[in-house]
């Protein structure tokens, strides 16, 4: 079946119309015609697999992945960078019209990350075998399908190098991919690397690691740490079990950032794109008026709610992860920073004791791709911060957010940055004020 495609997906497939319905296909790019197979018939929609590309659109340029119709996670890789930014704009503003009736021209131009490729500061891979080797890959999406991935080209190159030399030292010490059955072995490596220095996280069975074999992860050049998590949960969907523990150097991960000394446990979030997210983190620092209380919720390490110290007289943090308020705890501390106080619990309950006893000036939040939920939008509702910055990573479900918020606020503006390059993900700013 022939079919011209015009549109492009949230998750990055070409968009094309057969019968009055859209066809949803991978790989095929706006502008192209194709010949397709029709895979999946729904009352609503097709889904479709490319078997030619009739017609190549101009945006297209080569992939320099040789995985990524497999791997699924860089469903942009062939398409030329100016044009997915051109793109990833207009999925935010679709996307916040149609859910949140937010008018595009509040839509500001999206800010390019300073890198296109090799900026990712960390790998989080399943571990498999292949020909009698351990190796890193992912699983093929919506299956449960191996797929070895010798190099990826999103990775910083020192994460790459480093990870293709731990699994050297792992496959020269016998080890093999984690057994269900057994509870043992390699399930997953955790590869963080920062200003030359990478904490590795090796997550296995009910294995004790050899010390010669932590001797020899340590001589890798750039190992700082090694650390090791015991995960035996069939039905886990994180990837960490137990929490981690120090088999050799330091417990976590030092580096400076924004003027502040920040230290890293190997479960603690971290924007992965390093320099595009300061960037966007420092706009958000500079919506904050001055103020006498500034609340920070999903607030992670609370990097920003540090950038932000000298905005209000007091801050607060809500986090719901203990791991990372204990992280955050370190890091004020040893910035000398004293005016945050942090609390180790949901964004709602958070929000409602400190209101108890304060009146809250700005809400800073940058909840997790599932948005806001219904009690943390009943909190807002209730207390009403005079300003709130939302940072999202899924349109839909800021549009949706948006939607609640206007009941109570005005959006002023958004502020599109790509944290995310060759894939179709957006994040942004949105500054909303009472009224």
């Amino acid at each position: 079946m022939k079919v011209e495609f015009v549109k492009l997906g949230i998750n990055g497939e070409g968009i094309g119309y057969v019968d009055h319905k859209p066809v949803f296909c991978p790989g095929v790019l706006p502008g192209e015609t194709a010949e397709v197979r029709i895979t999946e018939r729904r009352p609503s929609y097709y889904k479709a697999e490319c078997e030619k590309i009739l017609k190549q659109a101009k945006s297209r340029r080569k992939s320099s992945c040789g995985v990524q119709q497999y791997c699924g996670g860089c469903a942009l890789m062939h398409m030329d960078y100016h044009e997915q930014l051109v793109w990833k704009k207009r999925l935010l503003e679709e996307a916040l019209f149609k859910y949140g009736n937010v008018k595009r021209t509040l839509i500001r131009d999206i800010h390019p990350s300073p890198d296109w490729l090799g900026y990712r500061n960390q790998c989080k891979i399943p571990l498999g075998t292949s020909d009698g080797k351990l190796v890193g890959g992912m699983y093929q999406p919506g299956s449960n399908r191996f797929q070895t991935v010798h190099d990826c080209r999103i990775h910083d190159p020192l994460v790459e190098e480093t990870k293709k030399r731990v699994l050297d030292v792992l496959n020269e010490h016998g080890c093999t991919a984690y057994d269900r059955s057994k509870e043992t072995g390699m399930r997953f490596l955790v590869i963080r690397s920062v200003d030359g220095k990478s904490q590795v996280t090796l997550v296995t069975g009910r294995d004790r690691l050899s010390d010669s074999l932590v001797q020899d992860l340590t001589r890798i050049p750039s190992v700082v740490s090694v650390m090791q998590s015991v995960n035996t949960d069939r039905s886990a969907l994180g990837i960490f079990g137990t929490a981690c523990r120090c088999l050799a150097g330091e417990p976590v991960l030092a580096f400076e950032q924004s003027g502040l000394s920040l230290t890293l446990s190997p479960e603690a979030f971290f924007q992965l794109n390093r320099r595009a997210a300061m960037e966007l983190y420092a706009m958000a620092v500079s919506k904050i008026d001055k103020c006498d209380t500034l609340v920070e919720a999903y607030a992670g390490i609370g990097l920003m709610s540090m950038m932000a110290k000298d905005k209000a007289k007091q801050i607060w943090g809500i986090e719901s992860v203990p791991s990372a308020v204990t992280d955050a705890k370190r890091i004020a501390e040893a910035n000398g920073i004293t005016n945050i106080r942090w609390l180790s619990m949901d964004a709602a309950d958070g929000l409602k004791r400190i209101s108890l006893n304060e009146t809250i000036d700005a809400l800073l939040v940058d909840p997790p791709r599932s948005g806001m939920d219904d009690a943390m939008l009943e909190a807002i509702a209730s207390i009403q911060p005079k300003k709130i910055i939302y940072i999202s990573c899924n349109p839909a479900t800021l549009g949706k957010n948006l939607k609640e918020l206007k009941h109570h606020y005005q959006v002023r503006t958004v502020i599109p940055y790509d944290l995310f390059p060759m894939t179709p993900h957006v994040e942004s700013i949105t500054v909303l004020e009472r009224g």
